[in-house]
Formats: structure tokens, sequence, C-alpha cells
């Protein structure tokens, strides 16, 4: 035999072997219990190992006020004062949640009975967009705005004129 086909069925065995070890790892590691993350209130399936999901930890900023990405919160309750935002001139800064909860229905949702929520969405919907502030990491300089669209429109052009929002 050649040395170049030698060294090429040693690669080939060592590429085997390799496989073999990663497949006996992941069955060995397949047999313990991985533990489910799901949020408070959500049962898994019998025989499911369950634990909470972990609240996020947001930075506070000085005044006291949380910092972050919504993305990172396990439900809606956990995200933080100021939600990580981009503005329509491509800034980064945060919205606050009580700006945006108000912009999008959630606080209508909260508040309102079935009847008005049906009335505050189709007064929201005829509105299209609503510019909301966005501030910078202290929740006090306003450094741009964010555009809420109503949930029945598509994208919409940020230069396009947009209802002054009731905050």
């Amino acid at each position: 035999m050649s040395a170049n086909r030698m060294n090429r069925m040693g690669l080939i065995g060592a590429g085997i072997l390799a496989l073999g070890i990663v497949f006996v790892g992941v069955s060995a590691a397949g047999a313990q219990m991985i533990p489910l993350f799901a949020p408070k209130g959500v049962a898994p399936e019998s025989g499911v190992e369950y634990q909470p999901a972990p609240s996020p930890s947001f930075p506070t900023n000085a005044s006291g006020l949380t910092y972050g990405s919504a993305a990172d919160a396990i439900s809606p309750g956990t995200e933080p004062d100021l939600i990580l935002v981009v503005t329509t001139d491509g800034k980064e800064g945060y919205a606050k949640k009580a700006d945006l909860d108000q912009a999008d229905g959630t606080t209508a949702a909260q508040t309102l009975s079935p009847s008005d929520v049906l009335k505050w969405q189709d007064k929201r919907n005829a509105q299209g967009t609503i510019m909301v502030p966005v501030y910078d990491v202290e929740g006090k300089t306003v450094i741009g705005e964010f555009a809420v669209v109503a949930g029945d429109q598509g994208p919409t052009d940020p230069s396009t004129p947009a209802a002054t929002p009731t905050l």
C-alpha cells in the first residue's frame, strides 16, 4: 500500500472513532433528565421535570428604572421599564414600557371591558401609526421616535405623518 492510501485510511479510521465517541457521549447525556423551563402556571406533561423559567435581571439606571431588551423577558410582566428600540432614524434608545403598552393596546386590554376594548381597537386602527418618544438610557432626554403601527396595517414609511399619541 502507498503511504498516501495508508494516511487516508488512518484518517477515516480516526473519524469513525471520533463519531463513535460523540454518539456514546450524546447517548449518555440523553439518559440524564434535562429540566424544562416554562412560565409560572404552565404545567409540563407527566414525567417531565419542571423548573420555573428564571426571571430576567435587567440593569437599573440612576433613576431606578430597569432597561434592556423585551426579548430577554419571559413574559410581558417581566419586561424592563425602558425597552430597547430603534428610532425611525436608526438610533438605538429606550421607549417607556408604559408608552408602548398604551400604544399597542396592552393597557386597554387590561383596564377596559371587552366591548370597550373593541371600540378602542377601532379608534386605534383609524389612527394608523403612533409615534412613541425614545429616550436615552436614563429615560429623561428624548433622542427620537419609535413607530407603533396599528394591528391591521403593514409596515409604514416613517417619513409619513403620524398621529400624535395620547399617552
